[in-house]
């Protein structure tokens, strides 16, 4: 299937569909939606609108033209599978960001928003991606440019943070994003390919044993020979 890419003329729709109703209350603004998306495209768990747009929405109030309403699904969705076809294909994915506040239109990009975002996918789906690569050492290196620019390491009480980081280490995340996003997409597609170890639940059954099965034959002439 062919995937349209989502163009620039769709970011502005986008934007003045999505936008005021993040405003003011839950719901996502285009930059928080491109973090949601690239995160539940790149992990184990198949997830569809059903599942993602009460969550980009959140507490938006009912829309009064069914027309507008349709049409931000359907960018939302184009979006989706722009991201998802654009991590499949290796290509590196055109970030949406916006400048930080305060700091007027051309201020330095604001990476928190978009990186959050990525983080709270992973609180929503079913697979926790941390307990599952426990034994895999390298898989927390690979998020820590999403750690660390969502604020995973930040005290939400105001208290001393769990970890710092240096002017020169934040900038240096940032470059490694696109990366990353990259990196943990392929690391969960080696995890679905990976063999898998299928254990005995009996004693092992030698060739010139009888068969189990209750053949009476020799298990090299029976079963076994299979």
């Amino acid at each position: 299937m062919t995937v349209t890419a989502f163009n620039d003329a769709d970011l502005t729709r986008l934007e003045t569909l999505l936008t005021p109703l993040s405003a003011s209350g839950s719901t996502m603004r285009p930059d928080e939606v491109q973090g949601f998306f690239a995160a539940l495209s790149s992990g184990p768990d198949q997830v569809d609108a059903d599942f993602w747009l009460p969550e980009v929405l959140g507490d938006a109030p009912a829309f009064e033209n069914p027309e507008d309403e349709a049409e931000l699904a359907a960018l939302l969705q184009k979006l989706y599978d722009s991201i998802r076809a654009a991590l499949a294909a290796g290509e590196e994915l055109d970030l949406i960001l916006y400048a930080e506040e305060d700091s007027g239109e051309e201020g330095e990009p604001d990476y928190w928003p978009w990186a959050n975002a990525y983080l709270y996918a992973l609180d929503l789906v079913d697979t926790d991606w941390f307990e599952v690569a426990e034994e895999d050492e390298g898989f927390e290196s690979l998020m820590m440019p999403m750690l660390v620019l969502g604020g995973a390491f930040e005290d939400e009480d105001g208290g001393e943070d769990l970890l710092t980081f240096t002017d020169e280490e934040i900038d240096g995340y940032k470059e490694e994003l696109s990366d990353a996003l990259a990196a943990v997409y392929n690391y969960w597609r080696a995890k679905e390919q990976a063999p898998v170890t299928m254990r005995r639940d009996g004693d092992k059954v030698g060739r010139n044993d009888q068969c189990p099965c209750g053949s009476g034959k020799k298990y090299k002439a029976c079963c076994g020979a299979n």
